[in-house]
């Protein structure tokens, strides 16, 4: 009998210890899995952070394309006011700076157009309030230079022109300063959660 207990106890030695072998093993495997999957995680988040990082960098340059194209929009429908004024050069460089006002305000409107694919929608929002205020400001260029050309221009002629025009060029400054706070906002807007 003691050679069979022994027997006995030595098979279930093994048995436990093979069982416990066996736990050990899975326990390595499930850590192993678990580690990966870490693993995985953090190279996911390390991409989104890129992505992000990128689409910032993107969306600033962007903006600022806008923002310079606005401002040089706006100088040049000032300039376009300003050559319709009695006293200026001659008419072909009357034209220059009417195709000039007109194709910047052409540059600027294009450019929006990125701005509003890019986003998000407060800034496309002020984006669309700077091509507004850009139009508006064209347009009245446009009917000073139509007045101009209907007959002479008095003083008072000339002052009320001028008053107009720097109400909506100070409009136009007023939206872009509006469009660039709002850019602002949406690139400093932290990480998107993962």
């Amino acid at each position: 009998m003691g050679m069979f207990g022994t027997l006995i106890g030595s098979g279930l030695t093994g048995f436990l210890a093979l069982r416990s072998e066996r736990a050990n093993q899975q326990a390595l495997e499930q850590q192993e899995e678990r580690q990966s999957r870490q693993r995985e995680r953090l190279q996911e988040l390390d991409l989104r952070l890129e992505h992000h990082r990128w689409r910032r960098e993107h969306r600033k340059a962007i903006y600022e394309e806008f923002a310079l194209k606005s401002q040089t929009a706006r100088i040049a429908a000032l300039d376009y006011h300003r050559s319709c004024l009695p006293g200026v050069p001659e008419s072909v460089q009357r034209e220059e700076i009417r195709l000039r006002g007109r194709m910047t305000y052409r540059e600027a409107l294009q450019t929006s157009y990125t701005v509003e694919l890019q986003g998000p929608d407060e800034v496309a929002e002020r984006v669309g309030d700077c091509i507004a205020g850009l139009r508006d400001l064209l347009t009245c260029a446009e009917e000073h230079e139509a007045r101009a050309m209907a007959g002479p221009l008095d003083s008072a002629d000339v002052l009320e022109m001028d008053e107009q025009i720097t109400a909506r060029f100070n409009d136009v400054q007023h939206v872009l300063r509006l469009f660039i706070r709002a850019g602002r906002e949406a690139l400093d807007r932290p990480t998107p959660p993962v």
